[in-house]
């Protein structure tokens, strides 16, 4: 439910161009905002699910998302958008959305299964707009994108704080290692070593290629087909998301987290460049978005594991946080790059093709160049394991 501030915003983008008469570029400047307010609370959130746990950080992150999409659909203007869903929801997004819980579920299991929890629960992202997808359009058509945003912000008020309250909450080892404080220069040993480095360049790649979701129904229309295709196609990428989410979690665990990072990156490349061909129908069209966006969720999984196992659980709060900042200067930087592209050339296919490149070269950058991780010792029990 709380992935719904990101997934479903391709939906409210062309509703609300049309009410304002803005240029896609400007309706564009609130999911910018958020993607760095994601990065910002995502090391603030971070840090402070370090230092006190993840339940009380978890649930103000929904309450704080209510906030903004109640903001959102009494905005007038395009600076109390930028500020109700681009700060609002954006930060909420670091507090109760992929990092802490991620960090969460990854103290609850040992190493030989973390790859494939953490990618049961990133299922529940793609799954947030195969679910919640067709309600948002339906309000939309059906009334306006403003109640489409009040009906979110109920949504969160009502049923995802109430399931947090009772679920979100760090194992008692967990709890006991709270008592110790870690300072923010604890983590500059890390920043500096070279495999790490590699993964946040490659994790700034996975960001600039977010822009894929938020245009998906614009870019589907550009292909030529209509908004309700666009929907379908959001719904698609859900399901394809989910079923990769669990399979490259499920192979991290057996034949190494970096080998099946590069695989979905590859992966991700082919399909984005596939995406800048005209589809002849609709059926190719979803195959080709099953095939470029699917494996994001996949790719998200293993990196957030890697980052957990490679710092231990004391850190892996802000390590995590820090890696979504460059996550989110590619993921604010991406859709407004692709918006100008499009504004200009009135085509997303030109940036496509960089896009795919910029993906393939991090796949091949990975395979070799981090040492496998599958027989590090369980990062619960050790907190600094070394890197190769």
């Amino acid at each position: 439910m709380t992935s719904i501030g990101m997934s479903t915003f391709s939906l409210f983008l062309p509703p609300m161009e049309k009410e304002f008469g803005w240029s896609r570029a400007l309706v564009t400047l609130p999911y910018m905002v958020a993607m760095m307010g994601w990065a910002a609370g995502a090391v603030l959130f971070g840090k402070l699910a370090d230092d006190y746990g993840a339940r009380p950080v978890v649930l103000g992150g929904i309450m704080l998302m209510a906030a903004g999409f109640l903001g959102m659909g009494l905005s007038q203007n395009l600076w109390q958008l930028s500020l109700s869903y681009g700060v609002c929801v954006g930060m909420a997004m670091g507090a109760s959305g992929l990092v802490i819980v991620s960090l969460l579920v990854s103290k609850h299991y040992q190493a030989r299964h973390r790859g494939l929890a953490v990618s049961v629960i990133q299922t529940a992202p793609p799954l947030s707009p195969l679910l919640f997808a067709p309600m948002i359009y339906f309000l939309i058509r059906s009334y306006d994108w403003r109640t489409a945003a009040l009906a979110a912000s109920a949504i969160l008020l009502g049923v995802a704080l109430p399931l947090a309250w009772i679920g979100a909450r760090d194992p008692q080892t967990a709890q006991a290692g709270l008592q110790t404080r870690i300072g923010w220069a604890a983590c500059l040993p890390h920043l500096r070593n070279r495999s790490m480095l590699l993964l946040f360049a490659v994790r700034f790649s996975c960001g600039v290629a977010f822009f894929q979701i938020a245009h998906l129904v614009a870019l589907t229309m550009s292909k030529g087909f209509d908004a309700a295709t666009g929907a379908r196609a959001v719904s698609v990428f859900g399901g394809a998301a989910v079923v990769s989410a669990l399979l490259f979690g499920w192979l991290s665990d057996r034949y190494g987290r970096a080998k099946m990072l590069g695989l979905s990156y590859l992966v991700r490349g082919v399909g984005t460049l596939l995406l800048s061909f005209d589809m002849p129908n609709a059926l190719c069209f979803y195959a080709v978005v099953g095939l470029a966006i699917g494996p994001t969720f996949g790719t998200v999984a293993i990196q957030n594991v890697m980052f957990y196992e490679l710092v231990g659980p004391r850190m892996a709060g802000v390590i995590l946080g820090l890696s979504f900042i460059v996550h989110q200067i590619g993921s604010a930087g991406g859709p407004m790059v692709a918006s100008i592209v499009y504004d200009q050339t009135g085509s997303y296919d030109g940036f496509m093709v960089v896009m795919g490149l910029i993906l393939l070269a991090s796949g091949l950058a990975l395979f070799g160049r981090i040492k496998t991780d599958e027989k590090l010792p369980d990062a619960v029990a050790v907190a600094n394991p070394s890197m190769s």
